[in-house]
């Protein structure tokens, strides 16, 4: 670390001190400002989250979502079961999967577009309020983690990335739906994924794969132990729906997305959309690029789109359309990064027509902030649903 500041101007120093207190101010204010205190009490999932992960034996008795319970249980232990204690591991999670967002739009577009895009995800209130929230449901962003790990695997060739990207992959699978998002993953990606095994020694590869069996050995005690806890593993209803149930719960989800939901969730204002009008039309700005582009890219978001669709449709739960969310704020990415190079190639040479491109830019991502932060922090609290629904002890 010392070596590191060494290396830096004052001026670089300054700048870099300055991006993170201005970060650490974002991160507060939206996620962790009276994160304990901004509703009267936790909601009935809530509850249930935290009577899930109240002991190791219910956890290994149950073990969807898995990872996140075993944090929520340490953390009961280490401090209490109260909201704030309770929904900071959601807030962590959240700040963890932001960077590994960040990471990978900047491995796609660049650091400019990765700044402004991970500043959009930060803002949605979708994402915000999971991470304001007790609930597991923020890990359903960890395909995040996984496609940043893949993508620094396939650069750098290096061991940890070989390793982290095993870890995450055995977490995923404690997802509702993880098994299947893995191996359409693994088909997917199968020729990188060999190229660059195939350049890690045999050591690497044995360790990698070792560590890849601890991980997954409490999931096979624990299907061992009750099979039936592997359905929801697999995104298996208890009862299944009708084919014309599936197909209006699919254009409902696609309309949660765009329009209204066909109720209300925790983590909306009465029935109001995922997304707003600036993301919808920057993620079909981003769809077009990527198709004249770069279709692989496409296919690969599309791909998790449909699944999040499916999964919330087969299973009538609005929680798991969170799969949507890394697919469409990709897309938003290459949206912006689109818009960006077609005003810069109109004056390629001007520096004045690019510093107004960036001002436009950071002037709709500060209106989105503001949108964000007013409607998770001031309207969703205030909301009567919110008020009747956040009443538990």
């Amino acid at each position: 670390m010392l070596i590191w500041w060494r290396g830096k101007t004052k001026s670089g120093i300054t700048r870099t001190s300055l991006t993170v207190i201005l970060l650490a101010a974002f991160a507060f204010c939206f996620y962790f400002w009276r994160l304990g205190s901004l509703t009267r009490g936790l909601s009935p999932a809530e509850v249930s989250a935290r009577s899930s992960s109240s002991t190791l034996q219910i956890i290994a008795d149950n073990p969807v979502y898995a990872p996140y319970k075993i944090l929520a249980y340490a953390v009961q232990k280490i401090f209490d079961d109260g909201a704030l204690a309770l929904r900071s591991v959601s807030a962590v999670l959240a700040l963890l999967f932001l960077f590994c967002f960040y990471q990978l739009v900047k491995e796609w577009f660049g650091k400019m577009v990765s700044v402004f895009a991970s500043l959009f995800l930060a803002a949605t209130p979708w994402f915000i309020l999971l991470a304001r929230n007790s609930g597991p449901e923020i890990s359903l962003l960890a395909p995040t983690a996984v496609l940043a790990s893949y993508y620094w695997l396939i650069r750098s060739k290096s061991h940890v990335a070989w390793w982290t990207l095993l870890i995450c992959s055995s977490l995923l699978i404690y997802l509702p739906g993880g098994l299947w998002l893995v191996l359409l993953g693994g088909v997917f990606a199968r020729k990188s994924l060999k190229q660059a095994a195939r350049e890690l020694d045999l050591q690497a590869r044995i360790l990698g794969i070792l560590v890849l069996l601890i991980f997954l050995a409490p999931l096979a005690y624990a299907v061992i132990s009750n099979p039936a806890g592997l359905k929801p593993l697999l995104l298996i209803p208890e009862l299944w729906p009708s084919i014309l149930i599936v197909c209006k719960s699919v254009a409902w989800d696609i309309l949660a997305l765009l329009w209204r939901t066909p109720v209300h969730a925790d983590f909306i204002i009465g029935r109001l959309p995922i997304f707003n009008g600036a993301q919808i039309i920057l993620a079909l700005l981003g769809s077009f690029a990527l198709l004249k582009l770069a279709k692989d890219k496409l296919y690969l978001l599309f791909g998790l789109l449909i699944f999040g669709i499916l999964a919330a449709a087969v299973n009538r739960n609005l929680g798991l359309l969170t799969y949507v969310l890394p697919a469409a704020a990709l897309s938003v990415a290459a949206g912006l990064r689109y818009l960006y190079i077609q005003w810069r190639s109109v004056f390629p040479k001007n520096p004045l027509p690019k510093y107004l491109a960036l001002s436009l830019i950071a002037s709709l991502v500060a209106i989105h902030g503001f949108y964000g932060l007013r409607y998770s922090l001031i309207a969703w609290p205030n909301s009567s649903a919110t008020r009747t629904t956040y009443v538990l002890k």
